[in-house]
């Protein structure tokens, strides 16, 4: 069940997506895609300021570390990551790793190695996400409208894990209402599937097969 603050959340959400989705957003035409949506990102978060002046976000200056933008609402701090996609080139794209896991379980914005993120998950056992990490998705050159959601609200046929870029969104996001506690287990069970496909070359080295 959705609570107050998901559903303001949520169409706030709406409301940026529909904004972006109205204005011509100037893109650098670099070939490589990563590099311009690198250099176009503050297209989409000055659009937001502009045009959605009725919320609240922090300056850019005192941006969070892993957020492009952030929403504050009710004195909390919602980071935005702004994921700029090219539906033609780009099947899946880079959510983060261990810094965002570790955002999400626990509350914290500081980086952590895999092993002690791993570690602090088998001592601490969370049950519930403690905070939420949403994108903004925009897709370039392309009729698509914008997607704004939440990690733990994907539907698993919309994200993969990888052993070098952790987490993986595919193009075409679909979601799924999860209580705190589901999304705690589906969080987890993406980061031991990062683990297990970071540690596959090594098994497969050191496993005997006589």
């Amino acid at each position: 069940m959705l609570t107050i603050e998901d559903l303001i959340i949520n169409n706030i959400g709406e409301t940026l997506c529909n904004e972006i989705d109205k204005t011509k957003i100037n893109l650098s035409g670099n070939q490589d895609g990563r590099i311009e949506s690198l250099l176009c990102e503050s297209e989409i978060t000055n659009c937001i300021r502009k045009k959605c002046t009725q919320y609240n976000f922090l300056d850019k200056g005192c941006n969070r570390s892993f957020g492009d933008i952030t929403l504050v609402l009710n004195n909390i701090a919602y980071p935005i990551n702004i994921k700029m996609v090219d539906p033609k080139k780009t099947p899946v794209f880079n959510g983060g790793g261990p810094k965002t896991f570790n955002y999400v379980l626990f509350g914290s914005e500081k980086k952590i190695s895999w092993d002690n993120l791993a570690k602090k998950i088998i001592t601490k056992k969370p049950l519930r996400c403690v905070k939420e990490y949403y994108y903004l998705i925009y897709y370039k050159n392309s009729p698509l409208k914008s997607v704004f959601c939440s990690l733990g609200n994907i539907h698993p046929d919309s994200i993969t894990a990888n052993p070098s870029n952790p987490i993986q969104l595919k193009k075409k996001i679909k979601t799924i209402q999860r209580t705190p506690e589901e999304q705690a287990k589906f969080i987890i069970n993406l980061f031991t599937e990062c683990a297990r496909k970071r540690a596959e070359a090594y098994k497969i080295l050191t496993t005997n097969t006589e």
